[in-house]
């Protein structure tokens, strides 16, 4: 599961806070809703992301150009 970091500042208050990607909509919407903003945004890619992102490197996987390249391998 990916997850998404916030970090918000606001009258001496700093707060980081980690929640899954899927998540990170209703906190964006109650932070407009408060007219909080987000000063920073890290998105963390999940351990099975990561893993085929190492693959791809070391040369295996497949690497694709469109959408639909990739819907032919699948």
């Amino acid at each position: 599961m990916d997850k998404t970091t916030f970090l918000i500042v606001k009258k001496m208050i700093t707060m980081t806070i980690e929640l899954p990607e899927e998540e990170s909509s209703f906190f964006k919407e109650f932070l407009s809703k408060i007219h909080g903003k987000i000063i920073s945004e890290d998105r963390v890619p999940n351990k099975e992301t990561i893993r085929a992102m190492k693959e791809l490197k070391n040369g295996k996987g497949n690497r694709v150009g469109s959408v639909e390249e990739f819907l032919k391998l699948v």
